[in-house]
């Protein structure tokens, strides 16, 4: 069995344990924007019954500040100059008290320009969201924990890469925001 299965399995059998104890079934949808590293920008959560679906697209200020401080250095311009950043997490709600969930699910980042391809990486993830009481706005910060890096494109089937080096990378796919609900 590969390791693309293996997660698969694993995703589906978290899914089957979380969906009981999920928290707040009719959620309503929020917007907001976020930012991290290699992330910055506006994201949708959705709920779909016991889950809920995150999708963002952003573009990566922290890799841009490098490039900027590298001078335009050949070897850092060009890897993703025409690239935004997308993002998107399926997680279970856990009710952890009235103003705050903890999400557990899946989590991808990936580089696109939307025409030829996407590169990025996927994994774990664990997002905690602080409502504030009484007021339609939270707060959350998502903690990723890469386990695979992918490329598809065009001419590219899709194609992956185990390592254990990878969770490392979280470090920059880690992202904080604020939420609005409507």
């Amino acid at each position: 069995m590969n390791h693309i299965n293996r997660f698969l399995i694993l995703l589906v059998m978290l899914v089957m344990v979380l969906a009981p104890v999920s928290a707040r079934a009719n959620e309503s949808m929020a917007i907001g924007v976020q930012g991290g590293f290699l992330a910055t920008g506006a994201v949708i959560d959705i709920p779909f019954g016991p889950l809920s679906v995150n999708a963002g697209v952003n573009y990566p200020v922290g890799w841009l500040y490098i490039k900027t401080l590298a001078s335009e250095d050949a070897s850092v311009s060009g890897l993703i100059d025409p690239f935004f950043v997308v993002t998107a997490d399926v997680t279970a709600p856990i009710s952890m008290g009235e103003s705050f969930d903890l999400k557990i699910g899946v989590s991808t980042l990936g580089f696109t320009n939307f025409a030829t391809g996407l590169f990025g990486v996927a994994g774990a993830a664990l997002k905690g969201e602080y409502w504030i009481p009484e007021k339609e706005m939270g707060l959350f910060v998502n903690l990723n924990v890469p386990v695979m890096l992918y490329v598809v494109g065009e001419d590219t089937p899709f194609s992956a890469i185990f390592s254990p080096w990878l969770p490392l990378a979280g470090l920059f796919t880690t992202t904080a925001g604020v939420l609005w609900k409507f």
